[in-house]
Order: structure tokens, then sequence, then C-alpha cells
């Protein structure tokens, strides 16, 4: 009786928490500089609110919730060449997110800008 139990609790949980969605980034590379069209397909995204998605640590710009299955955005510049983790976050708290998902290609003659950045701020792209 104590394994059944168990069983139920634990159902019970994973349907509290949702379903798990599948996700994937088309195309899952682009250059370093940012502003590529970049899709999102998966599952279960409308009904949680606005969505900021980020590519690393940097926000993605002109993030649409197409529908259920798809959200587009415009890539952020990279902070460094190399693979990258996409996170989704949407308003209620519900959060997807797909390691090293989106790799970030350099840009012959264009060099990476530092980001300056003060706790509690905005960070802020550096002048040339």
């Amino acid at each position: 009786m104590r394994a059944g139990l168990r069983f139920l609790v634990l159902t019970s949980v994973a349907l509290a928490c949702g379903r798990a969605t599948e996700m994937r980034v088309e195309p899952a590379n682009g250059e370093s500089d940012g502003g590529q069209t970049v899709r999102l397909v998966g599952s279960d995204f409308l009904g949680h609110g606005p969505a900021v998605v980020y590519l690393g640590m940097r926000s993605a710009r002109a993030v649409v919730l197409e529908d259920d299955h798809h959200i587009s955005l415009k890539t952020p510049e990279a902070e460094g060449f190399g693979a990258v983790d996409v996170r989704v976050e949407f308003a209620d708290g519900t959060s997807h997110t797909l390691p090293q998902a989106f790799t970030y290609r350099q840009v012959e003659g264009k060099p990476l800008r530092p980001v300056l950045f003060k706790p509690g701020t905005a960070p802020v792209p550096t002048a040339k």
C-alpha cells in the first residue's frame, strides 16, 4: 500500500508541474553580431503570459509568440563564440531551457563588443 501511495503522490506532482516540452531552435547557429531571425519550435507556449527568451545571458529582441508551437525572435549580440543555452521564461514562472542549443559563429572583421555591467542596472554595450 505504501508503494501505491508513493506512486500516486509522484504522479500528482508530475501532473501539477506540467508536461515536459520538447523544443528545438531553427536555425541552430548564427553570426556573433546578432540580429538573425530564429524560431523556437515546441509546444505549450501559449497561456503563460509574455515570454522573455535568453541566448546565454542576453535577452533576444522582437520576441513573438506566434502560436502554441512557435516563437520567433531576433538574436542578441554574442557574449562569446560557441554554443549557448536557450531559455524561455514566461510571466507565470514557467521556464524551458535547451542546453547549448544555439551556436554563435565569429563574423570576419567584427570583434565582440564588451558589455559594461553594474549590479542593479541594465547591461549596456560599451562604445567603440
